[in-house]
């Protein structure tokens, strides 16, 4: 795909692998941590001379098994001292309107991901693209959800004030890829 450097985790079953890629020119990256469903990096930036953390997830869908997940997010909230971004599959809707088609879901269905973001003290980024990353035909019923997002601490705010995803688009998944860029820094 054209990058110098890669990481990534094996999928769980036949779902949940995860890459990262990245160039070392402006920034310097090195993989922190790698766990089942997360890559934890400390990223460096050359011209701002700062860093940062950047997580890609892939949270479980399940959801005997969120609690886990969302739990070791928060630990890991506790001893992070740098600006933070989450980016992924969070597989959680932020509200409503970030779904179409298929059954209604009640709103304590929205409460987990909002309920992170203000424990962490985060923001969801805006995007660009599609309003949806995932769909799927469920009993002849078309749905389409935003699962895919990037989630950043207020002070990540302060540094890229700019930062952006960008929606892709469907091909041989039924989620689409996301780009992250931490654009025109401060």
């Amino acid at each position: 795909m054209g990058f110098e450097h890669f990481d990534y985790v094996e999928p769980v079953k036949h779902s949940g692998a995860l890459a990262v890629l990245w160039d070392n020119g402006i920034i310097h990256a090195s993989v922190l941590k790698k766990e089942q469903r997360a890559i934890h990096m400390v990223v460096y930036d050359t011209l701002k001379k700062c860093s940062s953390i950047i997580s890609g997830v892939y949270a479980p869908a399940q959801t005997q098994d969120k609690y886990r997940f969302w739990n070791q997010l928060k630990q890991l909230n506790n001893v992070i001292d740098l600006p933070w971004c989450i980016i992924g599959d969070l597989n959680e809707l932020a509200n409503p309107t970030k779904k179409r088609g298929g059954k209604r879901y009640p709103l304590s269905k929205f409460a987990r991901l909002n309920s992170f973001m203000d424990r962490i003290n985060a923001i969801s980024v805006p995007f660009t693209g599609y309003p949806f990353t995932w769909e799927k035909r469920i009993q002849a019923h078309l749905i389409y959800e935003r699962l895919e997002r990037a989630i950043i601490h207020n002070d990540w705010v302060n540094l890229y004030r700019d930062s952006i995803t960008k929606h892709g688009t469907f091909s041989y998944s039924d989620h689409c890829s996301i780009i992250f860029s931490a654009i025109n820094p401060i």
